[in-house]
Order: C-alpha cells, then structure tokens, then sequence
C-alpha cells in the first residue's frame, strides 16, 4: 500500500505544477483574468495571442501526464501490479492538474495532460485521439453555424481555423467521447488505465459546455 500511496502523492504533486499559469506570467499574463480564465495550455494562446507560449506549456502540460506513468513504470520493481499503478498515477496526475494545491485547487481540464499519458502508454492512440476531435469540432461547428467562414490572408485564415478548434467546447467534448469509445474498442488495456483519468477531465468540462450551448459565439 504504500508504494501505491507513494505514486499518487508523486502523481498529484507534478500534476499540480501549474506550468500553463506559470508560462502565462512569463508573459505579464493572469490566466485568472484572461480569456476562459482557465488554468490550461489554451487560454496561454488567448492570453499571449503567441504559439510559441502555448508550445512552452503544451510540453510541460504533457509532460508532467508523461512523467507520472513514466514513474509508475519505473518504479513498478517495488512489486504493485502495473496497470493498477498506472491507472492511479493517471488519475492523480489530472487530479493534480485539475485541481492544484499550488493555486488553491484552482485549474484546467487536463487534456493536455491525459494525452502526455496515453503518449508513454501507447503513443498510437494519440493520432486517433486528436482526429476524432478534429473532426467532431468541424462539424460541430458546421451543423450549428451552416459555414465556417475563413477570411484574411494565409496567416489570418490559419488563426481562425485555430480559433475554432480551442472555441468549439461542443465539438471537443463529443470529440472526446467518440474517441473513448474507440480507445475501449481497440486498446481495452490503456481504456483501463486512463478511463478514471478521463472522467476528472469531463467532469471539468461540463461547465464550460452548458455556457458554450447558451452563448456558442462567446470564446470559451
């Protein structure tokens, strides 16, 4: 038991590192009054308006969800049955992230890092992951709006493509699920791992989906 108590505690702990706050007052940004005024890799981007930020935080984001199950591998000579260690440090990795004793419990959704846990579990899943949101986000965005308008030049399309893909909380969350039920079929053993895991990361985005579905042409 106390290997596994050891796992969560380390598992929570880098979770709980706020690197998208942090990067964001590398900035002169506060992600608590910007934006979504959410504590995630995005609302750098909606803060910052620079790829470059959003890229710095997208790896510590993913990297800390990474890190997590590279520990419970690693440390899986202590003798604790390997998925269920796994599965702990994955929870408690998006718990952290979630909800970070760092920032008075206050923080993002954690996609950002579930990916960097299903990226050391199976980096396979990750493609078909990010497709299947994608994709559900251009629809979504299609049936509710009929069109998706692109205008400007090469560089101001590819920002309003960018726009709608962080925006369309709906099609993200629908996203999500397609791709869980994709996961369960085809990799039932990393569906194991990471399904506790997933359920915090939805449980952050009810919320920010009922606001989207009463006001869709607000940024969320």
């Amino acid at each position: 038991m106390y290997d596994l108590a050891l796992i969560s505690i380390i598992s929570y702990l880098l979770g709980s590192i706020p690197f998208s706050y942090l990067v964001g007052k590398a900035y002169g940004k506060n992600l608590f009054e910007i934006g979504s005024r959410n504590i995630g890799t995005v609302n750098v981007y909606r803060a910052t308006g620079k790829f470059e930020a959003l890229l710095f935080a997208l790896i510590g984001d993913l990297g800390k969800g990474a890190l997590a199950i590279f520990l419970a591998q690693w440390l899986s000579f202590l003798g604790y049955n390997l998925l269920f260690g796994q599965a702990l440090a994955a929870f408690f990795v998006i718990a952290g992230h979630n909800w970070p004793i760092f920032l008075k419990f206050k923080g993002g959704r954690g996609l950002a890092s579930l990916i960097g846990v299903i990226l050391i579990l199976n980096w396979k899943i990750v493609p078909l992951v990010l497709g299947a949101v994608l994709f559900f986000i251009l629809l979504t965005e299609l049936i509710m709006k009929k069109r998706i308008e692109l205008k400007g030049n090469f560089k101001e399309k590819i920002k309003n493509l960018f726009s709608i893909f962080i925006s369309q909380v709906f099609g993200r969350v629908i996203g999500i699920a397609m791709a869980a039920i994709s996961v369960y079929l085809l990799y039932p053993q990393v569906f194991k791992i990471v399904f506790p895991a997933a359920i915090l990361a939805g449980i952050k985005h009810i919320k920010r989906t009922k606001d989207f579905l009463k006001k869709p042409n607000e940024t969320n």
